[in-house]
């Protein structure tokens, strides 16, 4: 299971539609088209998602199968208008691969 902190990279769009069910979805969660910009990038988690809040009903939902948000994962609404809600995209583990933190050099930081 992933923690705050670990690097993964994000896998391919064909290893990701490859983990969909007939529906579009990996065990209930469906993908946004925004995504497609993150594959093959190195991103680090933000945090585990255990619960989440329906909006529409206030509901409270547990989430079973392991999912993360990633720094840096926002849908930035290109695929629907243009929208600026600006969410974090959630993110199965199973699109995720862990890899090793990158240097301070391949962060762009000095050394």
């Amino acid at each position: 299971m992933l923690k705050p902190g670990d690097w993964v990279r994000v896998k391919s769009a064909t290893e990701i539609f490859a983990t969909l069910d007939s529906n579009g979805r990996h065990k209930g969660l469906g993908i946004v088209p925004e995504m497609t910009k993150f594959c093959g990038k190195q991103l680090r988690v933000f945090k585990n998602v255990s619960q989440i809040c329906i909006e529409t009903t206030g509901e409270i939902r547990k989430i079973k199968t392991p999912t993360v948000l990633l720094e840096g994962g926002i849908c930035d609404g290109s695929f629907h208008g243009g929208c600026d809600r600006s969410l974090f995209i959630f993110w199965r583990e199973a699109w995720l691969e862990k890899v090793p933190a990158p240097s301070p050099t391949q962060l762009g930081g000095n050394t």
